[in-house]
């Protein structure tokens, strides 16, 4: 009977035991669940793009058209020797960079044979006048004698006409041979033909010289310098530039022009006008040409050390275009595709603005509708952009409005 009971037992340990860890676990796993407390739900922290802004501002706007170009002299002349001899001196301003003024002598040349050559002019001048007297006084005496005559009509050869025009014509070339004399001597010297400067010398002293040969000096006027600037014909339209007809009708504008250089370290600037606009468009790079006129540009300025507008350097320069006078102008990065903006709202939302550009250049855009005055528009490039979404203004980067950057109107 107890080998029974042994059996029994081994048999519920070998099949019934595991069935029951089996079934305790399970329930220990659904109660388990069952009173888990619940977990604690955190949000997620939404990140905001950062944006700089601009604030728009309406005000009169002078627009401008940006050029390029080297300063040449309006005047440049080549001194050639016109009469010949030997240098017999030079003036203390001929070398390279010397100034001069009109009227001041440059180069002596030898004079002697010329004054020789001045009197042997006048003394052939007085032999003349002499004999055209006497021819004079002989035809007036021959007209006497024929008219007490009374024979009639006399010939012009009895009243000595033709040898009266012949002393008249000996006499005429005699002055003119005073006055070639007279001009020699004084071509002997060189004398300067305006204000201006010394660009090269080709001579010294003790040199021979040719007439109508010899190169004296290369010289330009100092009195206005020029600047040749192309300008695209897209921007033509925002200027008033001087133009001219043939039938004597023109425009007289003349806007002021403000050209810039960089000079041992320091940037200068000099202020001038459009004198003119040439008559033809480069048919290679389909650009016109206007003439901007500097006034005294070698006079030292008394605010500042500026130097002198030297020929031959490079400069860029502003035109004063029109003036417009309700606009805006913002940084030109702000433009997105279709002509429009990104305004920020006072929600701190995006707002999509179409424009109206009047003009762009490489930073700035001039808009004259479609924006409002305060209006903060977003110039930070974004990968993407929906209508009303929410931003975050950047404070220490954003972007100051026109009056803030002090930028002239």
């Amino acid at each position: 009977m107890s080998e029974k009971k042994d059996s029994t037992l081994i048999w519920l340990i070998k099949y019934v035991a595991p069935f029951l860890v089996v079934f305790a676990a399970f329930c220990g796993i659904v109660v388990g669940i069952i009173f888990k407390p619940a977990p604690e739900v955190k949000e997620t922290p939404q990140i905001l793009p950062a944006v700089e802004v601009f604030v728009a501002r309406s005000e009169p706007i002078v627009l401008e058209a940006k050029s390029q170009g080297v300063v040449q002299a309006r005047t440049e002349t080549l001194l050639v020797a016109e009469v010949s001899g030997r240098i017999q001196g030079i003036s203390n301003s001929f070398f390279a960079g010397g100034y001069f003024r009109k009227g001041d002598p440059l180069v002596e040349i030898d004079s002697v044979d010329y004054k020789a050559n001045l009197a042997v002019a006048k003394s052939r001048l007085a032999e003349a006048n002499l004999a055209y007297q006497q021819e004079k006084a002989l035809a007036e005496q021959a007209k006497e004698d024929w008219d007490s005559l009374n024979r009639g009509q006399a010939s012009d050869l009895t009243l000595r006409k033709p040898q009266l025009e012949r002393a008249e014509a000996l006499l005429e070339s005699a002055r003119a041979g005073v006055e070639i004399a007279e001009r020699d001597l004084e071509r002997t010297q060189v004398r300067a033909p305006y204000d201006g400067r010394i660009r090269e010398k080709f001579v010294d002293v003790g040199q021979m010289l040719t007439a109508r040969q010899s190169q004296l000096a290369r010289i330009y006027s100092t009195d206005t310098a020029e600047v040749r600037l192309p300008i695209a014909l897209s921007d033509i339209e925002y200027l008033e530039l001087p133009e001219t007809y043939s039938n004597q009708v023109g425009r007289a504008a003349k806007p002021k022009v403000t050209v810039s250089a960089e000079y041992g370290g320091e940037r200068y600037s000099w202020e001038g006008v459009i004198d003119r606009t040439e008559g033809a468009i480069d048919p290679r790079t389909r650009l016109a040409y206007v003439v901007a006129q500097i006034e005294n540009p070698y006079e030292a300025d008394k605010r500042s050390q500026r130097p002198p507008l030297k020929v031959g350097l490079f400069v860029e320069a502003s035109i004063e275009g029109k003036r417009i006078e309700d606009a805006m102008r913002i940084p030109r990065k702000a433009l997105q595709e279709d002509d429009t903006v990104y305004v920020v709202t006072s929600e701190n939302r995006l707002e999509f603005k179409p424009v109206d550009i009047y003009k762009t250049d490489t930073e700035w855009a001039i808009i004259t509708g479609g924006l409002s005055e305060g209006d903060r528009i977003c110039v930070t490039p974004l990968e993407y952009a929906v209508m009303g979404m929410s931003v975050e203004l950047d404070t220490k980067t954003a972007a100051p409005s026109v009056e803030d950057e002090g930028i002239e109107k």
